[in-house]
């Protein structure tokens, strides 16, 4: 009789298991968005650190452009700023798909304007 129970048992335990198992589904990629936003807040504190921003509009945007095209080979990634003025790392007319945007304040004629720094793809 015990050994009866324990089959029975062993048998419902393996139905709810392979129940459970099967609606888990496909695994589930690693979210890697806190890393993405990492990195963008990392690019915008170079291009901050290197100076990219005094005296933006004027003569800033030879050295920024050069800047972005430099994080961009090191990254892989395209990088985007978008506000007042756009500028990006990636020319050409394919769409990019924007994995992480951050907004920032720079002065653009002694008045703050609000830009929004993106990485993307």
């Amino acid at each position: 009789m015990q050994s009866f129970e324990a089959m029975m048992s062993f048998l419902v335990f393996t139905s709810i298991m392979l129940a459970v198992i099967e609606a888990e589904g496909e695994p589930r990629g690693i979210d890697d968005s806190l890393l993405r936003l990492q990195i963008a807040q990392d690019a915008w504190r170079v291009l901050y650190l290197r100076g990219d921003f005094r005296d933006f509009g004027n003569a800033g945007s030879g050295r920024i452009r050069a800047d972005m095209e430099s994080i961009s080979s090191e990254t892989n990634l395209c990088v985007f700023l978008m506000g007042s003025s756009n500028y990006t790392s990636c020319r050409g007319g394919e769409k990019h798909e924007l994995t992480a945007s951050i907004r920032r304040a720079i002065i653009i004629g002694n008045s703050p304007r609000l830009v929004t720094f993106s990485l993307g793809k």
